[in-house]
């Protein structure tokens, strides 16, 4: 078995990607309730509602269809990272701490298999500094 066919089997395993999934979900829910309910809106609830069905989506397409079809885990989750640095600038979809979660969990599984790379271990930054970077956004505004 080539090494990009042990990375698909990997990533396509839905053990550890269930509980990354939900926990980006979940993260991203508290945050974008955090944005939502801060103010006098009197649509907060319908707001935070509809975020939560985009997100919902973002996190089933990342964790079920994107996420099992990449073949080099460090790359992946380097790419990831990035494009969750990327949404920072729509932060109230509530997607960076998806693709946060998404970069973390193939950097893992790359580390975890035994390969530890440089590009891993930057997406791993890049997705702890979006997870910041998102915190404080739901705090500040």
């Amino acid at each position: 078995m080539s090494t990009a066919e042990l990375d698909r089997s990997e990533a396509a395993s839905g053990v550890d990607r269930l509980p990354f999934a939900l926990g980006s979900f979940l993260i991203s829910a508290v945050l974008t309730a955090i944005g939502s309910f801060r103010g006098n809106d009197d649509h907060a609830w319908r707001q935070w509602l509809i975020v939560l069905a985009v997100s919902a989506v973002v996190t089933a397409i990342v964790f079920w269809f994107i996420v099992p079809r990449i073949n080099n885990l460090s790359r992946g989750a380097l790419i990831l990272a990035i494009v969750g640095a990327v949404t920072i600038v729509v932060f109230w979809l509530g997607i960076p701490v998806i693709f946060a979660g998404a970069a973390a969990l193939l950097a893992l599984q790359n580390r975890r298999r035994g390969a530890p790379s440089r590009s891993a271990s930057v997406a791993l930054l890049i997705a702890a500094l979006v997870v910041l970077a998102a915190v404080v956004i739901a705090f500040v505004g």
